[in-house]
C-alpha cells in the first residue's frame, strides 16, 4: 500500500445498472468489439480500447484512476450471414 497517495472514494453504483440498461445500443454499437469504461453511474462511456489491459493502462498513463469506472466487453456486431 502506498501511504503518499490519497484515499479515492469508492465509485457509488447503485444508479449503474438503471442507466446502464438504458444507454442507447445506437450508441453502444459505436464501441462494437471494444472494452469499454462507463461511468459508475452508467450514463455514458468515458474510454475505449481494443481490449481490457491496454485500455487500464492508457488511462493510467493519462493520469486517470481505471478503478473509478466500470469495465464491460461489447461484443462485435453479427454479421450478415446472408448471401
Amino acid at each position: 500500500m502506498n501511504r503518499n497517495q490519497p484515499t479515492l472514494p469508492v465509485p457509488d453504483l447503485r444508479q449503474y445498472a438503471e442507466n446502464r440498461a438504458k444507454f442507447p445500443p445506437d450508441e453502444l454499437a459505436k464501441y462494437a468489439g471494444k472494452c469499454v469504461a462507463f461511468s459508475a453511474d452508467g450514463t455514458r462511456i468515458v474510454a475505449s480500447g481494443d481490449d481490457f489491459l491496454t485500455l487500464w493502462n492508457e488511462m493510467k498513463a493519462s493520469g486517470v484512476d481505471p478503478s473509478q469506472f466500470v469495465w464491460s466487453d461489447v461484443p462485435p456486431l453479427e454479421e450478415d450471414t446472408q448471401l
